[in-house]
């Protein structure tokens, strides 16, 4: 950004040496232009007047106004009436008078406005007639006045009552402004101003006594601070500070603090028996942080085909240790009090890496990964309810190409296991003042896809209507450390390892959890590698329908890494698809609508196949154990062998399209399907153990629409055999496009309880057919429930908001996040809300910045809480953009 007022104020100076003649040469050997309807000198007083369309040019500036004079004796040079001034790089002016004193180089303004432009060029510029056509020309992001400009130096000026909007606002009024009694300015690099006031329309509602401003596309500098209160974490205050590392790299150090919540009263003894006798502390909440924190991000683009973002956070937790299994408080016994120990978390922290790049000849790479310190530490700075509600982080690098007729790949997919509190990387050990004997806390052995290799050619012409494909994948599923998972003889790592009963099931405590040994039922470390070739083809049958058979096959080998075992399984796999369309067309205004209605009927058929799955542990004939989607692609028996089927879907969809012109939408689309498992009326199939079942899967619909300012769908699924509606979802989005938007999205899903993942039941047992179906199969298996587990769950979530936009630059947004079937699980009273907030922001019409406070109300909370404040920053000019 440059300061126009200085460069003006030069061009007039120069003035003072213009003759009557029309074409002079300056002392700095500049030639200058002079053109008026009436040009004269008077000798005595030594006063240059030129009026009526005056006109000095000299290279690619240019000064027009009314009248321009030049008082030789007293040096100082006045330009008067509709003054206009071009300059190099986008510079503008135009102002009722100009006077500049020579001597101190200081000049003084009235009705001056100050602009940069851009989108348009210097020669468009010149051509401009009237101040009214120079400000309408382009996008003008900096407008700049002031009353006195008193240069100080080549590039620095002293400029009282300073006004400017750094950002595209239309060349109308600005609906925004900062002013500021005086400011030291220099030229390409910074702008200090003093007292500082930020005025929306003409009301203040922001002041510092001080404030740096860059004036550089990339400059280093302060940032707006980030304050924050929020009953998890009390108030918090951010300063963002950013230094830019030339044109290609900037990085911005955050440090902060957090006071933390405030204590909570707990009960320690409560005996009915004894009144009196109850006994409450004072001590921290279970959730949350107190202490410093820094936060460091790094951007770069080096070019324009890699960018990338890192970031890395350091926190000094001061609050004390919990327990990693359940989150509470280590309590020893104290003077007959419990209360918590005081060692502190101490030093937590959190990363993340986002690049990408493309190598050139079809390669490329990708990384997104993101790492916590500990289990908690989401849940500890994070107050949001869904955000405090995910369970595992996924981090995954890829580097592959990508060509019309193949796809080669390398990734590494790893998986952080944040149910639980665990420190990764660090030992888990109970405190000193617990156990004297400080016991260390063996955390999940989560597994990792280290690496991945993909191999893919699509399907092709191979001769004779026949297309034909292939995928080559080599796996291997491993944890980070050691061999095997150590989850013991039940298979499954439970962090709070006790028994649970319920009736007549029993959860017991699984001793060889942790162990150090390979048991029978501990994930083993696998290397698998799966081969998946493909042909089909299709004819027409008639004019009416369309068949298109298929044929493929799966096939898999693995290793174990402990044991050295290796297994294969592999099986055939039948398709067929057989459709057709009828279609009507019709033209009205303009318009041509056409309503298509295409039904289908796919089948999926595999007769068997021949080896099995890996099994679990150590034990060679142990029970099946898939780790992934390509293990249990098909229905499996005990033992780890396919179990055939024949599946089929019956289906009908009905579309309605129209063409207007080059506009192509499609406002409605429907479709209604069947399920049906026909296993057990397949002769291959019928051969296999336990394949008994009902015929009827799944009926479903799926529905989306489009008109104008609204967007919908929905999906149902009920089960005719249970006749249970297994999922039930719903969406809707009205957008003006203007600032109004009213959206909700609600869910409805059967599942197996968490009791019963806890005894044992599979998850695959209830739900919806998408839950329940595998990777290679059409339908999923029948939806029941064993006799003395849980009964299904009923899983409800409704979210739902607005945001409006009230005029003035004010604008609202409301979102509700709602549990219908919620119950406070001590006092048994339905909670259906969750969570709201309430958002108030402010943005000019230029939208080049909107800044919002956020109001959070959660369930359980005696009152709402202050979320922060959220500060958007978009074109804003010179000032950069991000937010």
């Amino acid at each position: 950004m440059s300061i126009l007022v200085p460069l003006a104020a030069a061009l007039l100076v120069s003035t003072a040496q213009i003759p009557l003649a029309t074409q002079v040469q300056l002392p700095t050997g500049e030639t200058v232009e002079l053109a008026a309807d009436f040009v004269t000198y008077e000798a005595d007083k030594q006063v240059l007047l030129a009026r009526g369309h005056c006109e000095l040019r000299t290279g690619d500036m240019l000064l027009r106004a009314d009248e321009v004079t030049y008082d030789e004796a007293n040096q100082v040079a006045t330009a008067t009436g509709n003054v206009m001034f071009v300059g190099p790089g986008g510079m503008a002016a135009v102002a009722d008078s100009v006077r500049v004193d020579i001597r101190s180089f200081e000049a003084n303004l009235e009705g001056g406005l100050f602009m940069q432009k851009r989108g348009v060029t210097l020669e468009a510029m010149l051509t401009a007639k009237t101040p009214q056509e120079l400000r309408a020309m382009g996008e003008t992001p900096v407008i700049l006045s002031g009353t006195r400009i008193k240069r100080t130096g080549p590039n620095s000026f002293v400029v009282d009552d300073l006004a400017f909007t750094p950002c595209e606002c239309g060349p109308g009024e600005p609906s925004w402004r900062v002013e500021a009694s005086s400011a030291n300015v220099v030229l390409g690099e910074r702008a200090t101003l003093s007292w500082p006031v930020v005025y929306v329309r003409s009301v203040p509602v922001f002041a510092l006594p001080w404030l740096y401003l860059p004036l550089a596309e990339r400059r280093s500098g302060l940032l707006i601070p980030k304050p924050s209160s929020s009953g998890l974490n009390g108030f918090s205050l951010e300063q963002p500070v950013f230094f830019t590392l030339g044109q290609s790299y900037d990085i911005t150090f955050t440090p902060g603090y957090f006071t933390g919540a405030g204590d909570v009263s707990r009960l320690t003894v409560d005996d009915p028996a004894v009144k009196g006798d109850e006994v409450y502390v004072r001590e921290p909440p279970a959730y949350g942080v107190q202490g410093p924190r820094l936060l460091t991000e790094l951007r770069y683009v080096p070019s324009e085909r890699t960018r990338g973002r890192a970031t890395l956070g350091l926190l000094y937790d001061s609050r004390p240790v919990r327990d990693p299994r359940d989150f509470n408080y280590y309590r020893p016994l104290r003077d007959n009090l419990q209360a918590p120990v005081d060692e502190k978390r101490g030093l937590r922290g959190e990363a993340s890496w986002q690049h990408s790049q493309d190598l050139g000849g079809g390669w490329y790479d990708r990384v997104d990964a993101s790492f916590v310190s500990d289990g908690a530490y989401t849940r500890d700075l994070t107050a949001d309810i869904l955000a405090r509600e995910f369970t595992y982080l996924r981090s995954t690098a890829t580097v592959y190409q990508r060509q019309d007729d193949r796809y080669l790949g390398l990734d590494v997919s790893l998986r952080q296991d944040i149910r639980f509190g665990y420190r990764f990387f660090q030992d888990n050990r109970v405190p000193a003042a617990t156990d004297p004997l400080q016991p260390e806390l063996k955390g999940p052995s989560t597994f990792q896809r280290l690496p991945g290799i993909t191999l893919a050619l699509p399907e092709r012409p191979l001769g004779r209507g026949i297309f034909g494909g292939v995928r080559v994948e080599y796996t291997r599923l491993a944890p980070l450390g050691g061999g095997f998972g150590d989850e013991g003889v039940d298979g499954v790592f439970r962090a709070a390892n006790d028994s649970v009963r319920l009736g007549t099931l029993t959860r017991s405590v699984d001793d060889t959890q942790s162990d150090g040994i390979f048991n029978s039922a501990d994930r083993e470390a696998r290397n698998r590698l799966d081969f998946t070739p493909r042909l089909s083809t299709s004819w027409a049958l008639g004019d009416y329908a369309r068949v298109t058979p298929s044929l493929g096959l799966r096939q898999d080998v693995w290793l174990g890494e402990v044991s050295g075992r290796t297994w294969q399984r592999g099986y055939p796999l039948a398709g067929l698809l057989l459709d057709s369309q009828v279609a009507t067309t019709w033209q009205g205004r303009g318009t041509v609508y056409r309503h298509a209605v295409a039904p289908s009927l796919e089948l999926r058929y595999v007769p068997g196949g021949w080896g099995s799955v890996p099994s679990a542990g150590a034990l060679p004939d142990g029970f099946s154990q898939p780790y992934d989607e390509i293990d249990a692609a098909v229905p499996l028996q005990a033992n780890g062998r396919t179990r055939g089927f024949l599946h089929a879907v019956l289906a009908v969809d009905q579309t309605l399209r129209f063409k207007r012109g080059a506009d192509a939408r499609e406002p409605v689309r429907l479709r209604l399907g069947q399920g049906f498992d026909l296993t057990r009326y397949s002769p291959a199939a019928g051969k296999v153990a336990d394949t008994t079942g009902p015929v009827l899967r799944d009926t479903f619909a799926r529905f989306s629409a489009g008109a104008g300012v609204l967007t919908a769908g929905g999906q149902i699924r009920f089960d005719p055999n249970t006749r249970r509606i297994t999922q039930l979802s719903a969406d809707f989005n009205i957008d003006n496009g203007k600032g109004a938007a009213l959206y909700g999205r609600f869910d409805d899903y059967l599942t197996t309880s968490n009791l019963g993942l806890e005894l044992g039941a599979s998850p695959r047992a209830i739900g919806p057919d998408a839950v329940r179906r595998r990777l290679d199969t059409l339908v999923g298996s029948a939806s029941f429930e064993l006799p003395d587990f849980p009964p299904a769950e009923r899983v409800q979530t409704l979210i739902g908001g607005t945001r409006l936009t009230l005029g003035f630059g004010l604008g609202v947004r409301y979102e509700a996040y709602v549990q219908p079937l919620y119950q406070d699980p001590t006092t048994k009273e339905n909670q259906p809300l969750a969570q709201q907030t309430l958002g108030l922001s402010y943005g000019p019409a230029c939208d080049c910045w909107r800044i919002e406070g956020v109001v959070v109300l959660r369930r359980g909370a005696d009152s709402p809480e202050f979320g922060g404040i959220n500060l958007s920053v978009a074109g804003f000019g010179s000032f950069g953009s991000g937010g």
